[in-house]
C-alpha cells in the first residue's frame, strides 16, 4: 500500500515529501544523525565491562565462599557484596562469620540504638583483625562492637582489652571447664555424651565471649569422655 507521509505546502499550491509518518510499529528515521553500522568489536567492551547481575553475584559468592544460600541472597539483597569481598581480602576469617556481623549484628545493633555509622570498613578490619589474630572469639564481636560504640575514638584492641573480651588461654580454659564437669560428674556419669549440651551451655555462660566455641566444645567432650572411664 501507499506508505504514509508528512508533506508540505508549496508556494504554487502542490505539496512535496518531507518525511515518513511513524505508526503503531515503526518510528521515522532521524534525519539529523548519520546511519552507522554497530559491530562486535564496538559491543565486547561494553558487554565484559557490564555489572555482576545480583543473581549471578549470590551465586559466585554462595559458592566462593562456602555461605548458605539465605546468607549470600542477603549480603546481595543489601547491597553489602563489596563490603564482604573487600574485607575478606584483608582479614583472612571465616567468610560465614563476616557475613554475619554484616548481616545480623550489625542490624541487631542498630535495632538497639547504636549509632552502627561508625562501623566503616576500616573499623571492621580492626574489629576482624583481633579474631584473626586469636585475641577474641567470634562469640564475643558483638559485645566488642557494643563497647567500641562507646569510644569509637579508641583503639579497639585496647577497648578489647577493657571490656575484659580478650581470650584466655587454653590451659585457663580447661580449668573452668574442669571444675564446672566436676561440680555436674554426677549428671555426666548418668547422661554421659548427653550431658554435652547442657555442659557446653554452663561454660560459655561462664566464660561469657573469653574462648573460641569450637576449644570449648573439644574441652567439655573430654571432660566428658575422662568421667565417663
Amino acid at each position: 500500500g501507499v506508505v504514509e507521509e508528512t508533506r508540505k505546502a508549496l508556494d504554487d499550491g502542490n505539496t512535496e515529501y518531507m518525511r515518513p509518518l511513524p505508526t503503531a510499529n515503526r518510528m521515522y528515521l532521524e534525519t539529523d544523525i548519520p546511519l552507522f553500522q554497530i559491530t562486535d568489536d564496538m559491543v565486547e567492551p561494553i558487554k565484559n565491562n557490564l555489572p555482576e547481575l545480583p543473581d549471578e553475584k549470590k551465586e559466585r559468592i554462595k559458592k566462593d565462599y562456602k555461605l548458605s544460600e539465605d546468607l549470600a541472597s542477603q549480603i546481595v539483597r543489601r547491597l553489602l557484596g563489596d563490603t564482604f569481598e573487600s574485607l575478606l581480602s584483608k582479614v583472612k576469617v571465616d567468610p560465614t562469620t563476616v557475613a554475619s556481623v554484616l548481616v545480623s549484628d550489625l542490624r541487631d545493633l542498630r535495632r538497639e540504638g547504636i549509632d552502627v555509622s561508625i562501623f566503616d570498613e576500616d573499623k571492621l578490619v580492626e574489629v576482624f583483625s583481633l579474631l584473626e589474630e586469636g585475641k577474641i572469639s567470634k562469640d564475643a564481636i558483638k559485645d566488642l562492637m557494643v563497647a567500641v560504640s562507646k569510644k569509637p575514638d579508641a583503639d579497639v584492641a585496647e577497648i578489647a582489652e577493657e571490656a575484659n573480651l580478650t581470650l584466655l588461654s587454653e590451659d585457663a580454659v580447661r580449668d573452668i571447664i574442669h571444675e564446672i564437669a566436676t561440680q555436674n560428674e554426677s549428671m555426666i556419669k548418668e547422661r554421659q555424651m548427653g550431658a554435652m549440651g547442657p555442659l557446653m551451655g554452663m561454660s560459655m555462660k561462664k566464660l561469657k565471649g573469653k574462648a573460641d566455641g569450637s576449644l570449648v566444645n573439644k574441652i567439655v567432650r573430654e571432660e566428658i569422655q575422662n568421667l565417663m572411664n
